[in-house]
C-alpha cells in the first residue's frame, strides 16, 4: 500500500483538529527528540505540531559549552510562539515532559486564556523519586552560592529509562555524543539553577493557570519525581477538567520507555477531546476524559 498523500490526509481530518496547534516542550538541556513518538502520533492525526527548541534551555549542538538563560527568557520564547499560532489556529495545546512540564505550566501562567490545554508528562515540581539522594537538600548551596561555580551534574544509569535495551542504547550514544534521546550527558549549574527558580515560580502560581483541561501522565516508578507531584497539581490547579494517568512500566522518561505508545495514545485522545469539545461544546468531551 502506498503512503497517503498529505493533501489526501487534509480531506479526512476534522476541521477542529486542523485548527488546533500543539507545542512540544522537551526536558532541560535536551532536544525535541525526546518527544518524537508523541510528535509522530499527533501529526498522523492531523495536528499542527511544533517542537520548540529554546535558546538557553535546549541543548545546542553547535556550542562547545551550554549556557543557560534566565527562565523568564524560556517562557518568553513559548509566549511568542503561542501568540503567533493563535493568529492561524483556534486552539493551542502545550505538551511538556519533565522540566518541559514546568515550562508548560509557566507559559500557561503567563499566557492566560491563549493556552487552551496542557499535557504534563513526568511533572517535576518536587524531586522526591526513589533514585534522588538525600544530599539533594544541599543543592541550593551549589545553585545560589559561589560553591557551585564549577559544579555540574552528570547523567548516570538508569537515565530515566526502565527498558534495558533503550538504556543500553542511551549509554552507547553518550559515549560518542554529548546528548541522547534522554537528554544531555551533563547539566551545568546554570541550567539547574534556572530550573529551580522556574519550579518555585510555578508552585507559587499554579492557581493562576486558566486553561480548562489538563492531562498529567506519570510513571509509578519514576526515579526522579514521585506520584506526590500529581497531588501537587491536583491541589494547586483550578482547571475544570484534571485527569491523571499512572503508568506501570516506565521510569521518568515515559515518552521513550516501555509505555511510550500508551503515552502517545493518551496524548492524541486528549487533544481530540479538547479539539472536538471546543468545536461542539463540553458535551462533546468523552466521559472517560472528564474529571471525576
Amino acid at each position: 500500500m502506498s503512503a497517503r498523500d498529505p493533501a489526501d490526509l487534509l480531506t479526512v481530518v476534522h476541521p477542529a483538529v486542523r485548527r488546533t496547534a500543539v507545542v512540544l516542550l522537551h526536558g532541560l538541556c535536551s532536544t525535541p527528540d525526546e518527544l518524537l513518538t508523541v510528535q509522530s502520533a499527533l501529526r498522523t492525526s492531523g495536528y499542527a505540531v511544533h517542537p520548540l527548541p529554546i535558546a538557553g534551555y535546549s541543548f545546542d549542538a553547535g556550542m562547545p559549552l551550554q549556557h543557560a538563560l534566565p527562565y523568564e527568557r524560556w517562557i518568553d520564547a513559548i509566549e511568542a510562539r503561542v501568540k503567533a499560532l493563535r493568529l492561524q489556529h483556534d486552539r493551542v495545546l502545550l505538551v511538556g515532559i519533565s522540566a518541559g512540564s514546568s515550562l508548560a505550566l509557566g507559559a500557561a501562567i503567563r499566557c492566560g486564556s491563549d493556552v487552551d490545554a496542557l499535557v504534563l508528562m513526568s511533572t517535576t515540581l518536587r524531586f522526591d523519586g526513589w533514585a534522588i539522594p538525600r544530599t539533594r537538600v544541599l543543592l541550593p548551596l551549589a545553585f545560589y552560592t559561589p560553591l557551585g561555580r564549577l559544579w555540574q551534574y552528570r547523567e548516570c544509569p538508569p537515565y530515566g529509562v526502565k527498558n534495558e535495551r533503550v538504556r543500553a542504547w542511551i549509554e552507547r550514544e553518550l559515549r560518542h555524543r554529548k546528548v541522547s534521546r534522554a537528554g544531555s550527558s551533563v547539566l551545568g549549574v546554570g541550567h539547574l539553577r534556572e530550573h529551580d527558580r522556574l519550579i518555585r515560580h510555578v508552585r507559587r502560581n499554579l492557581h493562576r493557570v486558566q486553561c480548562a483541561s489538563v492531562l498529567a501522565l506519570h510513571a509509578r516508578e519514576d526515579e526522579v519525581a514521585s506520584l506526590a507531584n500529581l497531588d501537587i497539581l491536583a491541589r494547586g490547579l483550578r482547571c475544570r477538567d484534571f485527569r491523571s494517568v499512572v503508568l506501570h512500566d516506565s521510569y521518568h522518561m515515559i515518552s521513550i520507555d516501555n509505555d511510550r505508545q500508551q503515552v502517545a495514545r493518551e496524548t492524541v485522545a486528549f487533544a481530540d477531546a479538547v479539539a472536538h469539545a471546543a468545536a461542539g461544546g463540553i458535551g462533546a468531551l468523552p466521559a472517560h476524559l472528564l474529571s471525576a
